[in-house]
């Protein structure tokens, strides 16, 4: 009796285990940080369904940052740390250490390819790679699981792969993907991606009429006001790429004096708008100062940051500064290897 006894007990807390550990999933909040736990129960592109203490909530997926699971590999939680803190070739040596045999739980497969996809997609686009093959593989997820609550991420990325190629058309119909998701944030953001596309193609003209389209939205939304800064500068560069430079300058210089610079991205495009603004009319310090800015103070964003390197090593050497024009293009060449400016 006793023996039989101990079996129960033992198994009994062998399954109270397992579903412990099978309920500590976590969503956790784009805004806040902090994680929601529990089962989570269903995934779609628009949202992810976790079961807390029996009641189902349901969390859209432009609300998430993260979504972890409760028994999923170390080697999964480690790669997912270390992809979304830019340490993209450690995120892949990690999840090459991952045994996709021993996972059952499908949606955990999805993530670990999903972040082998995305790491592969970061890494070459910033430190150098084959981007086509890159590209490849997040489409052929992305084709695989439609229902993925990365979907939406997915195909903006493919979208930066696309632009990162200079395939600006194919940059803009990945973008597009992001009209489809129910937020019209998300729509708005993709009339951003694809009036940058056409603009980055030199298709000025083309491109005005997607910024304004944002800029005109009635949308007042703090993701939707982030867009209309963005349309803003976009709009900006198309003015001074049509003789427009003079309103081009005003407007960037107004939204740089009116936000916050601790939007770091916002304020390097700004200041690379700029840039280009001053360029167009002959402004060569002016251009300099602009870009440099971008250079010291906001140089988070690879993209932003290896554009205005770019142009800081012709214009330090127009200015009689080769030293500097050297060091400007030496950094672009060591950290953004993969950039399009790099290329170029």
């Amino acid at each position: 009796m006793n023996k039989l006894l101990a079996t129960l007990l033992l198994t009994t807390s062998v399954l109270w285990s397992a579903v412990c550990l099978a309920q500590d999933d976590a969503v956790f909040s784009k805004k806040t940080g902090t994680p929601t736990r529990g089962l989570i129960s269903a995934v779609s592109p628009q949202q992810v369904t976790i079961q807390t203490t029996g009641i189902a909530r349901n969390i859209e997926v432009k609300d998430i940052l993260k979504v972890t699971f409760g028994d999923e590999p170390s080697e999964l939680t480690t790669a997912r740390q270390r992809a979304l803190a830019g340490q993209f070739g450690d995120a892949i040596e990690e999840l090459g250490k991952v045994n996709e045999a021993e996972i059952t739980n499908d949606v955990i497969k999805q993530d670990v390819v999903y972040y082998r996809a995305y790491s592969g997609a970061k890494h070459a686009m910033s430190s150098g790679g084959d981007k086509k093959a890159a590209q490849d593989q997040l489409y052929a997820f992305v084709s695989a699981n439609p229902n993925s609550f990365h979907f939406f991420e997915a195909a903006e990325l493919l979208g930066d792969l696309a632009f990162a190629r200079a395939d600006y058309a194919g940059a803009a119909r990945f973008y597009g993907g992001l009209a489809r998701a129910p937020w019209k944030e998300y729509e708005l953001r993709a009339y951003v991606l694809q009036a940058r596309s056409m603009s980055a193609e030199g298709k000025y003209a083309e491109a005005l009429p997607g910024f304004e389209q944002v800029l005109t939205s009635g949308l007042t939304t703090p993701e939707a006001l982030e867009q209309k800064m963005h349309a803003t500068v976009g709009k900006a560069v198309c003015l001074a790429a049509t003789g427009k430079h003079d309103e081009g300058i005003q407007i960037v210089e107004d939204l740089i004096a009116k936000n916050d610079p601790a939007d770091a991205t916002l304020f390097g495009r700004a200041y690379n708008a700029l840039g280009a603004c001053y360029m167009k009319t002959g402004k060569t310090k002016e251009a300099l100062l602009a870009f440099l800015h971008t250079d010291v103070l906001f140089y988070r964003d690879p993209e932003t940051h290896a554009e205005a390197l770019f142009h800081l090593s012709k214009l330090w050497g127009d200015v009689g500064k080769s030293d500097r024009a050297v060091r400007a293009r030496g950094l672009l060449t060591s950290q953004y290897a993969g950039s399009r400016w790099a290329a170029q």
